[in-house]
């Protein structure tokens, strides 16, 4: 036999190393996100790592001693998706997995990609601010005298970003005590933030109000533009208003504008069943659907994902809005100015009429004539949103009467009522359970021998092992994280109809609605507060925001025209 008649043999299969070595990075990489997302769940790291580690070693370890590639493959990966799946079984009943999805889809997004160099270029917790140009503004060196302006501004913005602000306020005072003070909003709650001097407060001002193209010094007319925000390696748009006030001007700081009402109808907070009928009614696209919140309660949210139910490449959909808040994909946004009259209001909608769309919305009525040519069109067999200020769907149908002047009118092609509150949700991984009362329970028909313990804010400190206070790093110390709706959805029916041109009463109205085996609001907001989500301080809190606001103050004129009542 020659030496060119033998035969090399490879005892590999690189092939098959493929699927193992993929398996090895993949949980590599979840390993380090677990690691450190221990101290967000408020788990035992040393003690995580080392179960985790050793379950993992213990899977590869198999996978090279069982005969059969095959099996040991399908061991190899069992094994490692209990691995995994048993961390976030213990993270769900300790803080839930509500922001799981968006942590790890960053760590798969660089499993084989290396940071670049626009990545290298991020400081932790400082602010990147980018305007009109393109071009970012600089940290000026510590010898320059800007440094004091660059640093305040970043004093005042960055606090309010940490804690993940969907709106900042900076405004500048004048007098012996002036300064540039600054406010932020999350999740609907306003809180207070730090100030810096008047001096560079004033510089700062006019520079970010120059990187939008504005004009410095034009401090009385309100101005606005769009900045990009860059922070610990996540961009953001930002529309930047300004407006004049007595003591001196105002910034105001729009995180993400088109991005905060992209919510869709099954992620707002309905019932499964509250979700089903208003699915059912977007398919009909017939008749006239109250939408009712109070102000600062979600109404546009609700407006913007009732509208989306509906198929825009099918329909043909025009909103009419007097101020946009975001775009509504395929669907024709009709705005109004922000200071048009009642009369050009109705002019708009006339026009809107005669293009025969197939589903119309007006997020706002000034004008009762609006209302007889939108019951005109819904006559048509077309669907009409309408958005009215009010704190309950009676309150809803009541000022929406009040609009009509003509209960016949009013109500003959009044479809339905939804309404709507936002309630912010406990966070999970510091909420505090206790023992409730008996009477409390009782006030919310609550059964007491079935509810043992309900949740609420924490109103101290939390401790580290060695009793030091700590921040919690999963709310940020608000003590909330996030916010859902609550909703009533009533039908009105020939027999809600007839009750309600009859006259009836408060008690009867309710009665009706319960036949409808609909939640009321106010049950909708404590069967949160059953489940845990939310407190019954945060529901208290909620509904006096209706009360306060008047409802439906603001949608019917001070003096209703002669031709509202024909």
């Amino acid at each position: 036999m020659t030496l060119a008649a033998i035969e090399t043999v490879s005892y590999i299969n690189y092939w098959k190393l493929i699927p193992v070595v993929f398996c090895l990075l993949v949980w590599a990489r979840v390993m380090t996100w677990i690691d450190k997302d221990t101290k967000v769940a408020h788990l035992p790291r040393v003690t995580v790592n080392l179960v985790l580690m050793g379950v993992g070693i213990l899977a590869f370890a198999l996978f090279f001693l069982l005969p059969n590639f095959w099996l040991s493959l399908g061991a190899l990966v069992l094994l490692l998706l209990a691995d995994i799946g048993g961390y976030l079984a213990v993270r769900s009943k300790q803080i839930g997995l509500a922001d799981v999805s968006v942590q790890l889809s960053g760590f798969f997004k660089t499993l084989f990609v290396r940071k670049g160099k626009d990545n290298e270029k991020d400081i932790p917790d400082e602010l990147q601010i980018t305007g009109k140009s393109g071009k970012p503004w600089e940290r000026p060196s510590k010898e320059d005298a800007l440094r004091e302006v660059y640093d305040g501004i970043q004093a005042l913005l960055v606090p309010a970003l940490k804690k993940g602000a969907d709106s900042i306020q900076l405004q500048l005072t004048t007098g012996e005590r002036g300064e540039l003070k600054s406010a932020y909003t999350v999740d609907g709650v306003s809180y207070n933030g730090p100030g810096v001097s008047k001096d560079s407060g004033a510089i700062g001002v006019d520079q970010l109000k120059a990187m939008v193209g504005l004009d410095p010094t034009e401090k009385r007319k309100p101005q606005s533009g769009k900045l990009k925000f860059r922070f610990n390696g996540k961009g953001v748009d930002v529309q930047l208003q300004t407006a004049g006030n007595s003591a001196g001007e105002n910034l105001n700081f729009m995180v993400d504008p088109k991005g905060r009402n992209k919510l869709r109808l099954e992620d707002l907070g309905f019932s499964d069943f509250q979700a089903q009928v208003l699915k059912d009614l977007a398919k009909e696209r017939e008749g006239i659907i109250l939408l009712a919140a109070p102000k600062t309660q979600g109404m546009t949210t609700l407006c913007y994902a009732m509208i989306r139910a509906h198929d825009a490449f099918l329909n043909h959909i025009q909103t009419i809005e007097r101020a946009p808040e975001g775009d509504l994909e395929g669907i024709t946004q009709n705005k109004l100015a922000a200071g048009a009259s009642p009369a050009e209001e109705f002019k708009q909608v006339q026009w809107v009429c005669s293009q025969e769309p197939d589903v119309i919305m007006i997020t706002s009525l000034e004008e009762p004539q609006t209302a007889l040519e939108l019951i005109k069109f819904a006559a048509t067999g077309r669907r009409v949103y309408v958005a009215v200020r009010a704190n309950n769907s009676r309150e809803a149908v009541n000022v929406w009467r009040k609009w009509v002047g003509d209960d016949q009118k009013a109500l003959q092609y009044l479809a339905t009522v939804v309404a709507g509150r936002v309630v912010r949700k406990l966070c999970e991984a510091c909420k505090v359970g206790y023992e409730p009362d008996e009477a409390t329970l009782k006030k919310m028909n609550f059964d007491p021998a079935k509810v043992k313990v309900l949740y609420q804010e924490r109103t101290e400190p939390m401790l580290d092992p060695k009793g030091n206070p700590m921040a919690c790093t999963f709310c940020v110390d608000l003590r909330f994280k996030g916010r859902t709706g609550v909703y009533e959805v009533l039908i009105v029916d020939d027999e809600v109809k007839a009750a309600l041109q009859a006259g009836a009463s408060e008690a009867q109205f309710l009665q009706l609605f319960r036949k409808q085996r609909m939640p009321f609001l106010q049950e909708s907001a404590f069967d949160l507060v059953k489940k845990g989500d939310t407190s019954v301080k945060e529901v208290q809190r909620v509904f006096k925001i209706g009360e306060a606001a008047g409802g439906g103050s603001g949608t019917q004129p001070t003096k209703p025209s002669s031709r509202s009542s024909r």
